[in-house]
Parts: structure tokens; sequence; C-alpha cells
């Protein structure tokens, strides 16, 4: 037997699945996706089962593309943090604001379809979350060190983010906040900004 041809993708294609995605994701990321057959979500592309399962074979293959579409759009958060040029308040805000624009969509009904669905996936989430606590690490560090954040250790900030985040994934109980994962994740580090920017001099405490 020979050896299966590797797929290749056009631009063209490319450029059909992110079209036919600008209208799935909004409503699934709301919604969540188990409720909707297949042939449900073809009908809102408005193209026959034989074109979409060319571009999207699975609802699994369709979630994946979703999330990886995300992933992609919101790691430019990165970028934003260590853009030097700009004030460091000013970066952690405009990360947090393409953060919470970028993730209000995503609702806890669809995190949870995808933790009852599809593990993968919901790995593909987790290993993001890694990703984003080194990178919030290297910025605490350098608002300790040249911005006056208050100086703590790093870790401890990290195994609480590590723990929020993974909550904000995973836990059912998210579900009763009635928060979009964009909104709960700005409240989050906004209070934690305002905890790492408290002075600790005795004198700026008014207890001297």
């Amino acid at each position: 037997m020979g050896r299966r041809p590797v797929k290749k993708f056009r631009r063209e294609d490319d450029e059909l699945k992110i079209e036919w995605l600008a209208i799935i994701a909004p409503k699934l990321f709301q919604e969540g996706f188990r409720q909707y057959s297949m042939d449900e979500i073809i009908q809102w592309v408005g193209v026959s089962k034989a074109t979409f399962y060319k571009y999207f074979s699975s609802r699994e293959m369709l979630i994946e593309e979703m999330l990886t579409l995300k992933l992609t759009e919101i790691t430019a958060f990165k970028d934003i943090l260590f853009e030097f040029g700009r004030p460091y308040r000013q970066r952690y805000q405009a990360s947090m604001d393409l953060l919470e624009i970028s993730l209000n969509p995503v609702s806890q009904k669809f995190l949870e379809d995808v933790q009852h669905s599809y593990p993968e996936q919901l790995n593909q989430i987790h290993q993001f979350i890694e990703f984003s606590l080194q990178w919030l690490e290297q910025f605490y560090l350098e608002g300790m060190r040249d911005h006056g954040l208050r100086k703590v250790n790093p870790k401890l900030l990290l195994m609480s983010d590590g723990a929020f985040l993974t909550a904000l994934v995973s836990s059912p109980r998210f579900r009763k906040t009635g928060l979009y994962v964009g909104e709960a994740l700005r409240q989050y580090f906004d209070l934690r900004s305002l905890g790492l920017q408290q002075l600790t001099k005795e004198k700026d405490l008014n207890l001297s």
C-alpha cells in the first residue's frame, strides 16, 4: 500500500472556512453546540451537506477549528503585553480590552459542552492557559522590577491565576455567575491589578 497523499489547502479553502465560521461560531459560542445537529448547523451556512463536509468532516473538527481560530485571535494579547514602546499600564489595559471583547461571546454552556464531548479540545484550552501563565509571569516580573508593582512571589500569583482560569474553563459553578468568559476574566484581572498596585511603604499605608 502506498502512502496517503498529504492534504493540501488552497488559500480560498481557508477563506471559505473562516467565512463559514464567522456565521457559525458566534451562535455556538453563546448557546453551546450539543442541542444542534450538523444538519441544522449546515443550514445556517446555506450550502449542501456534501460541500460542507468537504471542509469540516465532523462536528469535532468544526469545534476544533472554532477553538483554534479563537485561541489564535486572543494570542494577540501577548504581543500587546510586551509592546515595550507603550506605557506599562496602557499595555495592561489594551490587552484586557482585547481579551474581554474576544472572549465575551464564549459562554459557560459552550465550555460545558466541550468538557462533556471533546476532552482533546478541552486539553487544547488548558495548554493555552499554561502558555498564558508563562507570559503573565514575565509581565508581573517586569512590573515589580521597573514599574512599582507590589513585590510578591510571582509563583503565588500564577497559582492563583492558574486556579481561576482552570475553574473558568471547567467548573460548573461558574455558570451561576451569569457572566461570559470575557467579563469574568476582566473582573478578576482588574482586581488583581488593583492589589498589585498597592504601595508597601509604611508611610503610604499610613502606618508610620
